[in-house]
């Protein structure tokens, strides 16, 4: 006699189950993370532009915007915003002028746009930022009182939940 009896058939079968079980249950959760770089590079893409529109202002209100001859707080100049009035003073972000403007900014998915206005939901879907400015030390670590730099903290949130946070310090000269 030749063949399978009923009983090795069973016996194979489930064994082929629990084989496909197990590298289903190894492989899923790898191709759900295969996505995760991803979002990770266009989060550090995110936040670095962010970090280069905003250090690209000035680093004050007061701040002399014709050459920089004359800077907030220096010997001559006027003495610079107190950080209890950071934020927008009175205006939209395509008319920011210096770092602190930016401060409490957030933006969340759909509204998510380049300063000039131009929507960013099709390249960053789900994607949000939030931006921070405090007075730090040329470390980057936060004071209580003004001083001659700045640190912006941009805190890119992914489709996923995941922060990730990029920070430059700016220095008044």
């Amino acid at each position: 006699m030749r063949g399978f009896s009923l009983i090795e058939l069973i016996i194979g079968i489930v064994t082929l189950a629990i084989a496909l079980v197990l590298v289903f249950t190894l492989l899923y959760p790898q191709a759900f993370r295969s996505a995760e770089p991803v979002l990770q590079l266009r989060a550090a893409t995110l936040g670095q532009a962010l970090l280069d529109e905003i250090i690209a202002k000035s680093f004050d209100e007061q701040s002399n915007r014709s050459g920089g001859l004359v800077r907030c707080d220096g010997v001559s100049g006027p003495a610079c915003t107190d950080a209890a009035n950071f934020g927008p003073d009175a205006e939209t972000r395509d008319t920011f002028d210096d770092v602190d403007d930016y401060h409490q900014l957030q933006v969340t998915f759909p509204a998510l746009a380049t300063a000039e206005g131009d929507s960013l939901a099709a390249r960053y879907p789900g994607f949000g930022f939030a931006v921070s400015v405090c007075y730090s030390d040329a470390l980057g670590v936060c004071g209580v009182g003004r001083s001659a730099f700045k640190r912006v903290l941009v805190t890119t949130v992914t489709p996923l939940g995941q922060n990730f946070e990029f920070s430059v310090v700016k220095g008044n000269y």
